[in-house]
């Protein structure tokens, strides 16, 4: 339970340290307080309450406790046509109010009085029917009358009805605006420009820097690992971009992980260069050390007559191999070409099949082994047409049987399948090309590598092992008709290896 606990607490700091690490919320924050910094509030109070006087929002806790539903008569409403006017009368050396109920005409916009009262200095109803039922005003209630909730705020109220038809009334209590305080705040607000100006440029200098500085901070871990894999080579530059992964922002985490990755196949790249040459110097070493001994035997006259004719006939073949080599490398490197397009053209490939192993046989009959071609138990027009390029695939399928001929005692049987592979969807469906032989077999160390460059059945790279770019270049043919090329892991009965060419049928 406490490694549970642990772990627990392990991955929640972990993700909350991520969480933290955002570019993003952090950039946010920074405009945020930016933008906090720049406004000016104007705060103002809102209580509102149902129809019966009963408040159920206020925004202001202190304020609404003096405004009480029996209030509300007397706060002038902002959209009605009645308001109360409150006019001073001097009646023979005392202080008299005359409050009047007044109402706007909607046709004509001429003013009448509803209805009337007169106040004594104690704010008593001493005349008038209007507040007859009070008797007697108070203090408060009186300059809700006039529109004041206090000396430096007004209070007005507004009657809505909700969507569901529930009655609603909005008091609305906000700073009082004269003509004094708003030539105060003009005359205020011309002198702030005289330090909010350089204030303004400061904050903005300042946020721009942050943001800069932000933006620059999360890329020293990718230049770390970009020096850290040029400096030795890629042996430990990967393992500091991974570790160098865990500092970044969470939004630049997925541009870490791909540069990982191409670093990962440029150094796979490199390695396969320095391997294909290496191997290609070997292959190359052999018939050229053999062409230049027998060359400088004939120099020194050191062949005996009797062997000058088996001597020519070795270093024929000899440089038939290097040649063959050569070309075979040039055919690779073209085709492994970016800018290299295969001429695909829609066939029936039957009778392309035919052929192949026609030309196939001949070549076959030098190992002492046997080509045909079988097609599916269907009729051949209804193997669907397929996208390929000639060329291609006749160097594939050439390949394929060549290999199965060079590489298989005497008597080896190959022979070419071709079937219809249906699918639920039309679009889905294969014509299945397979090569298979009755020979010893693939040998299980190099199965998984069967298809790199310069793999062959004799590990130990023999000059008779072949140049081992034979089976990369089928590989290349393949897919560049957009097909692919396999071992079967079960071959067909009666047969010890099967290559499974799948084509897409064409559109």
């Amino acid at each position: 339970m406490d490694n549970f606990f642990l772990h627990a607490r392990t991955w929640a700091s972990e993700h909350l340290a991520r969480a933290s690490s955002s570019l993003a919320r952090r950039c946010l924050a920074c405009i945020v307080i930016y933008a906090v910094l720049l406004l000016a509030l104007v705060a103002g109070v809102t209580v509102i309450s149902d129809a019966r006087g009963a408040r159920l929002y206020a925004s202001s806790e202190k304020v609404a406790e003096r405004i009480l539903s029996s209030d509300l008569e007397m706060i002038n409403d902002y959209e009605d046509n009645q308001f109360y006017e409150v006019l001073l009368e001097d009646n023979v050396g005392s202080t008299r109010y005359r409050i009047t109920l007044c109402g706007l005409d909607g046709e004509s916009g001429m003013m009448d009085a509803d209805a009337w009262c007169v106040l004594d200095e104690d704010l008593t109803v001493v005349e008038g029917d209007l507040f007859a039922d009070r008797g007697r005003l108070t203090q408060r209630e009186f300059d809700f009358i006039k529109g004041a909730y206090n000396a430096r705020m007004t209070v007005e109220r507004y009657d809505y009805t909700t969507v569901s038809g529930a009655g609603r009334t909005l008091v609305l209590v906000s700073p009082l605006v004269t003509d004094a305080s708003f030539a105060r705040a003009v005359a205020e607000a011309n002198r702030l420009w005289l330090y909010a100006l350089p204030v303004a440029i400061a904050l903005t200098g300042g946020a721009a820097w942050y943001l800069v500085h932000q933006m620059k901070r999360v890329t020293l871990p990718l230049d770390r690992a970009i020096d850290a894999y040029r400096a030795d080579g890629g042996g430990n530059g990967i393992s500091r971009a991974k570790e160098a992964e865990k500092t970044i922002p969470i939004e630049l985490a997925p541009v870490y992980r791909n540069f990982i990755g191409l670093m990962d196949m440029l150094r796979d790249a490199r390695d396969g260069q320095k391997r294909i040459v290496a191997d290609l110097s070997h292959d190359l070493k052999t018939p050229l050390a053999v062409l230049y001994g027998y060359a400088m035997a004939f120099c020194d006259g050191r062949v005996p007559k009797e062997d000058e004719q088996r001597y020519h006939r070795i270093i024929a073949e000899k440089s038939l191999a290097a040649s063959e080599l050569i070309d075979t490398l040039a055919a690779y490197a073209k085709m492994d070409h970016p800018d290299y397009i295969p001429h695909l053209e829609r066939r029936h490939v039957d009778e392309l099949l035919r052929d192949i192993a026609h030309e196939a046989a001949s070549i076959a009959e030098q190992s002492g082994c046997s080509v045909e071609v079988k097609l599916s138990n269907t009729a051949a027009e209804e193997v669907p047409p397929v996208l390929v390029d000639e060329q291609l695939l006749r160097r594939a399928l050439l390949n394929l049987a060549g290999n199965a001929c060079q590489h298989n005692p005497a008597g080896t049987q190959v022979v070419i399948f071709c079937e219809r592979v249906p699918a639920a969807s039309p679009r889905d469906e294969l014509v299945r090309i397979s090569v298979a032989d009755t020979g010893s077999g693939i040998a299980p160390e190099i199965a998984d590598t069967l298809f790199d460059p310069f793999v062959t059945r004799n590990t130990a790279r023999t000059s008779n092992a072949g140049t081992g770019l034979g089976l990369a270049i089928t590989q290349k043919c393949i897919s560049l008709m957009s097909g692919t090329i396999y071992v079967a892991k079960r071959p067909r009965e009666g047969f010890a290896t099967e290559f499974v060419i799948d084509l897409p049928v064409a559109p």
